[in-house]
């Protein structure tokens, strides 16, 4: 349940950053950082609490020009598949 907590602060993190993407040169998620029309992949790093500590992968693809920003985010709890989207 920690980790369920976690990760939608992270998420939530994660959107507040988005309005802030439209200026920016770079974007950065995690350990992730992309510059304009550039792709890059790394880790969120949620540290040890009640639950082991977990790394999160990221991907962020950050277009060449200002516009729109779209957040897709996926989750799968041991075999299950069932994708969580979320867009804004």
């Amino acid at each position: 349940m920690a980790r369920l907590i976690t990760a939608a602060a992270m998420v939530g993190l994660l959107f507040a950053s988005l309005t802030a993407a439209q200026v920016q040169t770079t974007f950065t998620v995690g350990t992730a950082t992309a510059a304009r029309g550039q792709k890059a992949t790394g880790t969120i790093e949620v540290p040890a609490g009640s639950d082991a500590a977990l790394s999160i992968p990221v991907a962020v693809f950050h277009g060449a020009r200002p516009g729109p920003v779209l957040a897709l985010v996926a989750g799968s709890h041991g075999t299950e598949y069932t994708s969580i989207l979320a867009l804004e």
